[in-house]
């Protein structure tokens, strides 16, 4: 759809769309045409989102907002924004033996840890670190059409079983930046600097559910690897080592240089993706820097999946308030 109110340049993956000016998104049809915008490229990076207001309008552009379901990132300055980063500091780790950093973050899907799954979202970076601090966007609908026929018929009908993680803590999993990983010792990184906690009661919250591994688009028809590496715990049929190495087979597909945009972020950069389509990680940055971000969710879940144990449902509390 064209339209003279911006323009849409295309990157290697996604696009970039300038020359839109703040408030112009109102207009049903500068919202339209920047929806179709978001249907062919999947991700759309905006500069210069300098404001809570403006960020909440650009991210209506592309529909209804709603909570996050995750309470604990959710930030007083507006109950439809998430914090990442500033004062919700998690643990930092030490990778690969040398690297001490926090909010480092494997492949992964937002909300593959529930039945539902999230339809986007919209990232406004408020403020940047000056090193490092990068988010991955990996394409697994282009990552589909270019996995073999052979591994396309081995995927076509199978699931995955997905559980949220928390802590990595001596794990490698699919879709990991680092081989090795420990917590941070106490001189390395004080718990007194730890402010967002989690505890056990986090997996009791979200028990464990069934995707398939793959998803037709419910909006542009295409299909997509629906794999969350980080939260899969197997591909329900196949006995464990067949499924881990399937699944590390899969990851490694999906991560190809070609297939992910690495965004280097600077101040009030925004970027929305389409969760049914995208996959990200998070690099991490250094503990002495700081890095606060605030992030929208797309209303409209895909009800793709179910509880693994289907009593798991009258067990699980609602944290829409």
């Amino acid at each position: 759809m064209a339209n003279s109110d911006f323009s849409v340049r295309p990157m290697a993956v996604g696009a970039e769309i300038t020359g839109l000016t703040p408030g112009r998104e109102t207009d049903p049809q500068v919202a339209a045409a920047l929806r179709a915008a978001w249907r062919e490229h999947g991700i759309l990076l905006f500069r210069g989102v300098d404001s809570i207001d403006y960020h909440l309008s650009l991210s209506r552009a592309f529909g209804e907002l709603e909570l996050h379901p995750y309470p604990e990132l959710r930030s007083d300055l507006h109950p439809l924004l998430i914090e990442l980063g500033g004062s919700k500091r998690p643990p930092a780790y030490v990778y690969d033996g040398k690297d001490l950093r926090i909010n480092r973050i494997p492949f992964h899907r937002d909300t593959a840890y529930t039945p539902e799954l999230c339809k986007g979202a919209m990232l406004r970076m408020v403020t940047p670190t000056a090193e490092e601090g990068e988010t991955l966007f990996a394409d697994t609908a282009r990552a589909w059409d270019g996995l073999p026929d052979d591994l396309k018929r081995r995927l076509e009908g199978l699931e995955t079983k997905a559980t949220i993680r928390i802590d990595y803590s001596g794990k490698t999993p699919a879709g990991a930046l680092w081989q090795t990983m420990r917590p941070a010792t106490e001189a390395e990184y004080p718990r007194e600097k730890q402010t967002l906690v989690h505890n056990s009661s986090v997996i009791d919250r979200y028990p464990s559910v069934v995707h398939p591994a793959v998803l037709q688009h419910p909006d542009t028809g295409r299909k997509c690897l629906l794999i969350s590496p980080s939260y899969v715990d197997s591909f329900l049929g196949l006995d464990q080592a067949e499924s881990d190495a399937l699944l590390a087979a899969v990851t490694e597909h999906m991560t190809r240089p070609d297939y992910v945009y690495r965004h280097k972020w600077t101040a009030n950069d925004a970027i929305i993706w389409d969760n049914f389509r995208f996959m990200h990680a998070a690099t991490g940055h250094k503990t002495e820097d700081e890095r606060f971000g605030l992030r929208t969710t797309l209303a409209n879940p895909y009800n793709t999946g179910r509880y693994f144990d289907a009593d798991a449902k009258a067990m699980t509390p609602d944290f829409a308030d």
